[in-house]
């Protein structure tokens, strides 16, 4: 039996952009999970008018400064829009204005682990197509 005019690529991109489409459905549910497990400060401030960082905009704080920082990003080329091969997408917490995510995910309230654990669950179900 031969077979003609087969192409085994001609399929890939579909296939590439759909499991894409799922992998950005994933991430905005870990992002969703992430906000609703965020903790949020009690103290809001301006920015430092003395000492060495006076100025500074990164000094100020906001309540919920980081809770609003989490969010879900994709991988793009130079000219801004979507990588067409290397596919990447993940979830960010965290900007110039709260740098300190990562003292908070990894000092004491571990916010963005538990996300991902307990959206487990719903990320099988949307991979699978349910």
């Amino acid at each position: 039996m031969r077979v003609e005019a087969w192409n085994p690529n001609a399929m890939d991109e579909t296939f590439e952009n759909l499991s894409v489409d799922k992998l950005v459905e994933c991430a905005e549910v870990v992002k969703r999970e992430a906000v609703r497990l965020c903790p949020v400060g009690t103290v809001s401030r301006p920015i430092y008018l003395r000492g060495p960082y006076s100025g500074k905009t990164w000094t100020a704080r906001d309540k919920g400064q980081l809770k609003k920082s989490i969010r879900v990003v994709q991988k793009k080329n130079k000219n801004g829009t979507v990588m067409l091969r290397k596919r990447d997408v993940r979830v960010y917490a965290g900007n110039y204005l709260a740098y300190y995510a990562s003292i908070v995910e990894f000092r004491s309230k571990a916010f963005m682990r538990s996300a991902l654990m307990s959206a487990n669950g719903e990320m099988m179900s949307i991979i699978r197509g349910k």
